[in-house]
């Protein structure tokens, strides 16, 4: 019986090469991100945020508040941002279309319209790139009177 079982590793063992039973880090087979695709022919990059949350501390009822949150894409890949949903109406991104080439910087401006919203507000944006994780999260707080 114990040499079944090491007969039975060892063939695992020397299968493994092929069929990767013991690798964690497989790349999923599909890119369930903006868009549905294939991972092979998905080009994934990385993207570095200056910040990922901004508190716009006390404003008014009526007030816009804007806010530019820097990205970068530190991988090997164009960036791409395919979309940008805010948790309501009230809050929205603008970005560009254009590929993020790698090593360069661009901005994402947020808008967060304060009209009936009083009280103390958290915000958020979720991105979808061409990263892993495809979702990224960009949050805005602070208190409406």
């Amino acid at each position: 019986m114990v040499m079944g079982g090491v007969i039975i590793g060892v063939i695992l063992i020397a299968l493994d090469s092929k069929l990767h039973f013991f690798i964690r880090n497989k790349k999923p087979e599909k890119y369930n991100g903006a868009v549905e695709m294939n991972s092979n022919e998905t080009y994934f990059t990385k993207i570095e945020f200056g910040e990922i949350q901004y508190d716009f501390g006390k404003v008014k009822e009526g007030d816009t508040v804007i806010h530019q949150f820097k990205i970068r894409n530190i991988g090997d890949e164009p960036l791409m941002i395919y979309k940008a949903k805010g948790s309501c109406d009230c809050i929205m991104a603008l970005f560009s279309t254009k590929p993020i080439m790698p090593g360069t910087e661009e901005n994402i401006k947020v808008y967060f319209k304060t009209i009936g919203r009083k009280g103390q507000q958290v915000k958020t944006v979720n991105m979808h790139t061409n990263t892993d994780p495809a979702e990224n999260m960009l949050t805005i707080t602070g208190l409406v009177e």
